[in-house]
């Protein structure tokens, strides 16, 4: 890895670990969106990222639970590989909008809760849940715009 690419892994893990993720989640996504082959083994994630290989399998839980990474086995070998194939990232983005609306209906029943309370005590969660709603329903039409802006 070169220092460029030492800069990029470094500020993504950095980024992801201020975002609740954990650092090395965000340093071993980074460098699966870049390192050559696409497809790396956890010794060769660890020899990378200079990491132990406990770390990067409980890494890789995370990721692949995300639907961050894929996790394969080739054929007459026993190591796993983890990748980001193409696509990966525009599967996050169609997944975002269920976690949108399973947030609005969450807040639906917070403001069923609070009932008849006069509106300055239910404005903080209407604020949280007018967001959400706004965002369940744009979001399916960005991902959609992204895609074919993409495909140009």
């Amino acid at each position: 890895m070169n220092g460029d690419e030492a800069a990029f892994v470094e500020a993504m893990g950095q980024f992801l670990g201020s975002s609740g993720m954990t650092p090395m989640s965000g340093r071993m996504w980074a460098w699966l969106l870049i390192c050559d082959p696409p497809e790396q083994t956890a010794a060769d994630l660890a020899e990378a990222l200079k990491a132990s290989r406990g770390a990067i399998s409980g890494t890789a839980r995370l990721l692949a639970t995300a639907g961050m990474i894929r996790r394969t086995i080739k054929r007459g070998d026993r190591r796993e590989y983890f990748s980001v194939p193409p696509g990966t990232f525009m599967a996050i983005l169609a997944t975002v909008g269920a976690s949108y609306r399973r947030f609005r209906e969450i807040t639906d029943l917070g403001l069923a809760a609070i009932g008849e309370r006069p509106p300055a005590s239910r404005e903080r969660l209407q604020e949280v849940h007018d967001a959400n709603a706004f965002f369940e329903r744009e979001m399916p039409a960005l991902v959609e715009r992204f895609s074919e802006q993409r495909a140009r």
